[in-house]
Parts: structure tokens; C-alpha cells; sequence
């Protein structure tokens, strides 16, 4: 199913590319449901189109009532979905329990179809200004792996630049040692880098900015994106650091905060806006998804999206910075 197709001679803005799953998800009463497309890659392709982007999302599924369901999921937040469908095995499910602002999460995909992504899948990316993906594609299976590193080392021939999210899930590793080693890799790799505190320390021992960016930049231009949860975030580069404090939010639900960063700091990239207009609009982001259960913030109306630019942003922070 394909939402859009490309227009002659004009990339999308982001490219995203990885595994996306159905998530059942239930409150206080475990026999009521609601089942909500849940993936890294695909959000982050939903939160920048909700943005105004142009975006395509690369993945597979299970040729299956869910796979269906993910497909429409995606194209209505006004996605090009590009995917293959797989009969001989199913879309990935998981379960989600949410008691407050915790969730226990549970993975039923050790044979979806998204384990079967490949370098082949590139023929349907496209031409893009960015392609994303994460490190859960890369712990997937040993072609998703090989997918991983060619899109991060350019092998697909068609992005301008690679952003790349750690996305450290250690259930899908053997241990960590493998997982440091494979992910430091293809953050080396990456123009962009988008890592947790919590995350780096777990794989690198380490949060610390300087030692992030000796750890991982190895030319000029390269960005390591560092979260820190309801504190700030950090652009570290060779010149130097910029730091922007997130915003105040209610919290249903923590899932997807992470991806709606991503969406909002890759989308003002492809504006050119400067570098703390980025971050505030990646926490922007954030504070909305935590909102709902969903894992993508809910629309923006046309007034809000006008009133999208870095010097309204950095209105709003004043405020909020006022406040605190």
C-alpha cells in the first residue's frame, strides 16, 4: 500500500526505515483493548509529516488483518508507506499494561515478517533529504542488521543525510558487549546520533557530552542528539555544545517520546533552522505524545502549525523558563 509516490525529481524530506508492530494496549481492566501501530521508524516518519514533511516509511509485514491495519495507521497521519507484505509469516504484536505513567510491555515477534527486512528493501526508499532508522532494526536479525549499516554508511545511494537512533532494546541482544560494539559502529557512521543518557550509560559507561564526542564523532558536521528524559536535551558537535531544557508536560504515557523528538528535530533540519530552534521543537514534540496513548502526537491544527517558527518557540520557552 502506498499513500503518495514520490514527485518526479523531488525527494522526501525523511526517510524512515524499521519494523513496526500492533500494540494492544489496556488500562486497569486487562480483558479491554485498544490496538495502536507501535514502531520507532514509523513514528518518527508520522511525527515529521504531522509536521508539514514530506516522508515515506520502509518496512515489512505480515500479509494479515494487522499488517492492514498498520498500513492505514500510517497513512493517515499522511505517510507514503512503501512495504512489503509477507504471507508466510505475521505482523509483530505486543502487549501493553499501563498502571499510571507505567507501562509493562510484552513482544510476541520472534517470527514477524519485519525479521525478514533486508538490503533489498532499499529499492523502496527512495530518494530522501534524510533516512532514518534505529538500532532495533540493526538487532532484528542478521539481514535487518546488514539494512542497518547500509543505510548508515550510504550504501542505498539516495539520502543527503543518515540519522540514526540507538534505540537500545536489550532483550534483542545477547549481551551487552555485542550490542556496544554493533551500535558504536553505526554511530559512528550517522551525521546525526540520537542516544539517551540512560542508554549511553548502559553501553558506553558513560553520559558525559566530552566523552560522547570522542567516543563517536569522527568528522566534521556529525551531531550527537543527547536526551535527558524532563531535563534537557544536548547537541554535541566538534565546535562545541547547545543545550535546551524540556518542557513541563503530563505524562499518560512514555512510549514514543523519543521518536516525536526525533521527528520534530529532523523536520526544522529541513527547514535550516538553527540549532536550539531544533531542539525545542524535538521537546515540543515530545510533550505531546507523552500525553496520549498513542505512540504519535495528535494533529496539529493550521493555526498551530503557523505558529511553528523558531521565534515563537523561543517565546514559548521564555514563558515557560519564567514559570519556573
Amino acid at each position: 500500500m502506498e499513500s503518495g509516490t514520490e514527485r518526479a525529481g523531488e525527494p522526501f524530506d525523511v526517510v524512515s526505515i524499521g519494523e513496526t508492530m500492533v500494540a494492544f494496549v489496556s488500562g486497569h481492566d486487562p480483558r479491554s483493548y485498544r490496538a495502536v501501530a507501535a514502531g520507532a521508524e514509523s513514528n518518527v516518519a508520522a511525527g515529521a509529516s504531522l509536521l508539514g514533511c514530506r516522508t515515506r516509511w520502509v518496512s515489512r509485514l505480515g500479509d494479515d488483518p494487522l499488517g492492514r491495519l498498520i498500513e492505514e495507521s500510517v497513512a493517515s497521519a499522511g505517510v507514503d508507506v512503501a512495504v512489503a507484505r509477507d504471507d508466510s509469516r505475521p505482523t509483530g504484536v505486543l502487549t501493553k499494561h499501563l498502571t499510571g505513567s507505567h507501562a509493562l510491555v510484552r513482544y510476541y515477534r520472534s517470527e514477524s515478517a519485519a525479521r525478514r527486512l533486508s538490503i533489498d528493501d532499499l529499492a523502496r526508499t527512495g530518494r530522501a533529504r534524510w533516512m532514518h532508522t534505529t538500532g532495533i532494526t540493526a538487532a532484528l536479525s542478521d539481514s535487518a542488521a546488514g539494512l542497518a549499516a547500509a543505510v548508515v554508511e550510504r550504501r542505498a545511494g539516495s539520502a543527503d543525510r543518515v540519522s540514526f537512533d540507538l534505540n537500545l532494546r536489550p532483550a534483542l541482544w545477547p549481551d551487552t558487549a555485542t550490542a556496544a560494539a554493533a551500535l558504536l559502529d553505526l554511530c559512528r557512521e550517522a551525521d546525526v546520533v540520537f542516544l539517551g543518557d540512560d542508554e549511553s550509560e548502559a553501553l558506553f559507561g558513560t553520559s558525559q557530552p566530552d566523552a560522547l564526542a570522542a567516543l563517536i564523532l569522527q568528522r566534521e558536521g556529525q551531531e550527537v542528539v543527547l536526551k535527558r528524559g524532563a531535563r534537557n536535551a544536548v547537541v554535541i558537535t566538534r565546535e562545541g555544545q547547545v543545550a535546551e531544557p524540556a518542557l513541563q508536560a503530563d505524562v499518560v504515557d512514555l512510549t514514543g517520546a523519543g521518536d516525536a523528538f526525533a521527528a520534530g528535530y529532523l523536520a526544522a533540519s529541513c527547514w535550516g533552522w538553527p540549532t536550539r530552534s531544533r531542539l525545542r521543537l524535538g521537546h515540543l514534540m515530545g510533550s505531546r505524545v507523552v500525553g496520549v496513548v498513542e505512540d504519535v502526537p495528535p494533529p496539529f491544527t493550521t493555526t498551530e502549525l503557523d505558529a511553528l517558527t523558531p521565534e515563537r518557540l523561543a517565546s514559548l520557552w521564555d514563558d515557560a523558563s519564567s514559570e519556573r
